[in-house]
Parts: C-alpha cells; sequence; structure tokens
C-alpha cells in the first residue's frame, strides 16, 4: 500500500485495496449506484440516476447528467467534474463517462460507470 491517506476494500476483489484514481473511481460508483434514502446513516446520500432508468433516453438524458455531476460535487470532493456524458443507453444499462480533475493537484480522471 502507498502512504495515501485515501484507500478502501475493493467490491471486486474482498482481498484486493483500490487506491488513488481507482478508489476515487469505486468511490464515485457507490455514489451514483445508491439510491437515495437507502443509506439509513445519511439519507440524502447517492443520486437521483435510478428515478430515469425506465424513461426514454432522448428526454432524460440531461437530467441524467445532472444528477451524476450534482452526486459528485456533493459526495466526492477530491474531485471536480469537467464533463459528464452519457455514452450509451443499452436495454440493460446506462454508460456514464464522467472526465474529471483531482482538486488537489489537476490529474485529470475519467471514469466509466454502467448503471
Amino acid at each position: 500500500m502507498n502512504d495515501t491517506k485515501n484507500w478502501q476494500v475493493s467490491i471486486n476483489d474482498p482481498t484486493a485495496v483500490v487506491e488513488g484514481a481507482e478508489d476515487i473511481a469505486q468511490c464515485v460508483y457507490t455514489i451514483i449506484t445508491t439510491v437515495k434514502g437507502s443509506d439509513p446513516l445519511r439519507a440524502d446520500f447517492g443520486s437521483d440516476v435510478y428515478k430515469y432508468i425506465d424513461k426514454p433516453i432522448n428526454e432524460v438524458r440531461p437530467l441524467i447528467v445532472y444528477a451524476v455531476s450534482e452526486a459528485i460535487r456533493t459526495w466526492e470532493q477530491r474531485i471536480v467534474v469537467k464533463k459528464c456524458r452519457l455514452v450509451t443507453a443499452a436495454p440493460d444499462a446506462l454508460n456514464i463517462v464522467i472526465e474529471a480533475e483531482t482538486a488537489t493537484d489537476e490529474t485529470v480522471v475519467t471514469i466509466t460507470i454502467n448503471v
């Protein structure tokens, strides 16, 4: 493990640790895929993306981008979102690409989430 103060157990491999950009990406994934109100200790934690899953994509695309950007701004302050776009809307998933910079040193981070 590096000397970073931010790390967590990997969602995909409970024997591994994620740090740096991987840690941020995993946190963003958790934020975007958590339904607001489902965390009893933080009722506002999560995003409103789930509200738009079954809606016509052309109508809700800007609402999804806003929901993602707002959730990250609120809950993941280690990055600043520069661009958020909905790449595809497959029948079983939304593919969201977030381009951001770290708040401390402006390192570019690209995060892809399949919701």
